[in-house]
């Protein structure tokens, strides 16, 4: 559920490692969007082999919030926290930052 209506959505495949990553578009970092309006961020793990987890820059598996294979979730966004969201694990995650 979305706390907002959007009118632009960016995707982007994402590698995961055992460092946390954030979970931000190429285009966005560049242009800085995530600060006039990025309102929620999926984290899409529907063809992921294994878990991946999401908090702030020192995210772990032990203390991030899971998206396991096959799953995904929706994330909402405040202002500015574009790259204050983290990701670590295995495999490729599609990220969507809805605007």
């Amino acid at each position: 559920m979305f706390l907002r209506s959007f009118q632009q959505i960016r995707t982007e495949k994402l590698t995961m490692s055992g460092t946390a990553k954030p979970l931000i578009t190429a285009k966005t970092l560049q242009d800085g969007a995530m600060d006039s309006g990025r309102s929620a961020l999926e984290v899409n793990n529907v063809e992921g082999a294994a878990t991946v987890y999401v908090g702030n820059k020192d995210v772990t598996t032990s203390t991030g919030i899971p998206v396991e294979a096959g799953q995904y979730r929706v994330f909402p966004v405040q202002f500015g926290s574009g790259e204050k969201i983290y990701g670590v694990g295995g495999g490729d995650v599609i990220i969507a930052e809805y605007f």
